[in-house]
């Protein structure tokens, strides 16, 4: 039968390493959120330019509708609308609509790569957990492993200690 100290030595050792391995699996398990949330960050950058094309082309089609009013108006009016002042009333609309469109574009481009940043950030803050819980880990086995090693037990040597007479022992 095993005595008291040894129940005691048994139970360090086991709380020891289920500490180390729950260590190691925190470790994982926010790598595994900081992988998912820069999977998510990616997708989310991809609608971000899908979203972009989606409102230039609905910014292009505002653009020809409010060409064709004006050229309506003008034509209602008399005027010849393929040459000069309705010519270029004309083509200012649909410049700036393609302006507008294409600001809407190189916005959403530029949101996507920031978000794509995020997500590499992510993905390195979740390497890093990972990796130093193992590290963590990995030392407290090894120190596990080094006080088994030793026993539960080590005797020390008391320090000697000085009186004014000299050292005593």
């Amino acid at each position: 039968m095993c005595g008291w100290g040894q129940a005691f030595q048994y139970a360090y050792y086991a709380v020891a390493a289920y500490t180390a391995v729950s260590t190691i699996q925190n470790g994982n398990a926010q790598n595994d959120i900081a992988q998912y949330q820069a999977n998510q960050t990616e997708a989310d950058a991809r609608a971000e330019v899908g979203m972009a094309q989606v409102d230039a082309a609905r910014i292009r089609k505002a653009g020809q509708r409010q060409a064709a009013e004006a050229n309506a108006q003008l034509a209602g009016s008399g005027v010849d609308t393929g040459e000069g002042s309705a010519l270029n009333i004309n083509r200012e609309i649909t410049q700036g609509a393609e302006e507008d469109a294409y600001l809407t574009i190189v916005g959403a481009h530029d949101r996507s790569s920031r978000m794509g940043a995020d997500a590499a950030a992510l993905r390195i803050s979740g390497d890093q957990a990972r990796r130093a819980a193992v590290i963590k880990g990995a030392g407290s086995l090894i120190s596990l492993g080094n006080d088994m090693s030793k026993g539960w037990k080590t005797t020390k040597k008391a320090a000697p200690t000085t009186s004014i007479n000299g050292p005593r022992e």
